[in-house]
């Protein structure tokens, strides 16, 4: 397996670190890292790397000159601007002068990999055998491998060259911010920014201001004029997320912008001419929205030039195990690399649940199962209580005792099972058990007395 070299720059040793103790999970990545950007940038000017990231405000150089300098050396160069709270406009400025992709502070090592795996290329991904038993496809980040998917993909790849609004309709969890990158990564924008923003994130006067902007003296603190995200997402795609949410009176402005292609920032009456694909996403019925007159029709019909729905998990069952896989692999490599695999039980048991929370929350069961696991093969009681079937039956005899005697049973078979498993997972250290239940010793103590627990404590 050919590494992937890593540049990883900041003058904040603490960032650096733990920038580094993130990316070491990865066996995958050679680390080069360095917290003097005029030595990173002489570093740049004779060797090469697959990936940049940047912290873009440091003292001696900012992260917009590591850009230049590695777009200099080399025009294909990947760059990842990290960026602070308030500085989002600064890093979709780098977008446009070509960095890939910014990450703003604080993020998590989940999204850092998310960002990371958008930038290497399908082809430099590695998969384990059993992925490639179950013959998915991967498609840009995509793992998929029912013809209902393959469908909706190919659908993706013919509208994304079109220059007109879409809407993503699916379920939480299905996916939606994925397919609007797609669409942006196969059209003819997509050299410019993707900029997405949930609609629901943010209070309407704080959210009218961080998308139209605003002009010094709109409102109390308005000390400067301040771009909107929408002027510097300009030739690019801005992703509305949950666009069921926009309030009534943002909804006017959107519409306006998206017939006259035109904005006014808030507290100014210069009209400012954007050219900005519109993608807006919803996990709720936009038409009965319409109908209780939460949503304008008008701005309904806008949107939906194009619709793209996202079919829920369980309608295609066949991509189930070949996710599940995907995501055991990628939870294997960024802890200890060593790779473990579902029994046929536990595999069973993945596919006949009904996935109401869609592909994150078999990402999160997969997780979960990694780290409760007692052996390098996950077994089907290491899944959660839902999916786990045989943990939620409750035996006729126990249904027939009195509710508070019920209750009793069940619980006490839950506190023995539950203790059980964890001391096997540390060992019998009471200590570590204690840590990873929540609990204190003494609580530790009581139920194995109580519950008769057979153990070595270390």
């Amino acid at each position: 397996m050919n590494k992937k070299r890593l540049l990883i720059i900041d003058d904040e040793p603490e960032m650096l670190k733990s920038l580094e103790k993130i990316l070491s999970r990865r066996p995958a990545y050679q680390l080069t890292l360095i917290n003097d950007p005029q030595k990173a940038i002489q570093l740049l000017s004779h060797n090469t790397y697959d990936l940049i990231l940047t912290d873009l405000k440091m003292q001696k150089h900012s992260g917009m000159d590591i850009l230049t300098q590695a777009l200099k050396a080399d025009p294909n160069a990947k760059v990842i601007i990290i960026t602070g709270y308030g500085t989002v406009e600064t890093s979709v400025e780098a977008m446009r002068q070509g960095s890939y992709d910014f990450l703003e502070k604080p993020f998590t090592g989940q999204k850092l990999f998310d960002c990371l795996d958008r930038a290497f290329s399908a082809e430099d991904v590695e998969y384990s055998e059993s992925i490639k038993e179950h013959e998915a496809q991967n498609f840009e980040g995509i793992i998929y491998k029912s013809k209902i998917m393959e469908t909706l993909l190919q659908m993706v790849q013919k509208v994304a060259q079109n220059n007109i609004s879409i809407l993503v309709t699916g379920e939480s969890g299905t996916g939606k911010e994925l397919i609007a990158r797609l669409i942006h990564s196969h059209s003819p924008r997509k050299h410019y920014p993707f900029v997405p923003v949930n609609c629901g994130a943010l209070p309407e006067n704080l959210f009218e201001s961080e998308i139209f902007g605003y002009e010094r003296g709109a409102f109390t603190g308005a000390t400067h004029t301040k771009p909107g995200l929408l002027e510097f997402t300009n030739q690019g795609s801005f992703f509305l997320d949950e666009i069921g949410d926009l309030s009534l009176n943002l909804q006017v402005k959107l519409l306006r912008m998206l017939e006259e292609k035109k904005i006014r920032r808030v507290g100014g009456t210069k009209e400012i001419e954007l050219d900005v694909r519109i993608i807006a996403a919803t996990n709720k019925s936009l038409e009965n929205l319409v109908e209780k007159k939460l949503f304008r029709e008008d701005l309904y019909y806008r949107l939906n030039t194009m619709k793209i729905e996202i079919p829920p998990l369980r309608e295609h069952p066949d991509d189930i195990l070949p996710l599940a896989h995907h995501f055991l692999r990628s939870v294997c490599l960024d802890n200890d690399g060593a790779l473990c695999s579902f029994s046929l039980s536990a595999e069973k048991q993945l596919v006949e649940y009904s996935w109401p929370g869609n592909v994150r929350e078999l990402q999160n069961a997969v997780n979960r199962a990694y780290f409760l696991r007692s052996a390098t093969k996950i077994e089907e009681t290491d899944l959660p209580l839902p999916i786990n079937k045989q943990k939620c039956i409750v035996d006729d005899q126990v249904l027939q005792q009195p509710f508070k005697k019920a209750k009793e049973i069940i619980l006490n078979n839950f506190e023995s099972t539950y203790l059980t498993h964890h001391l096997k997972l540390n060992r019998g250290n009471i200590s570590k058990t204690a840590e990873t239940c929540g609990l204190d010793r003494r609580s530790i103590h009581r139920m194995v007395n109580k519950h008769n627990i057979i153990f070595k404590e270390k």
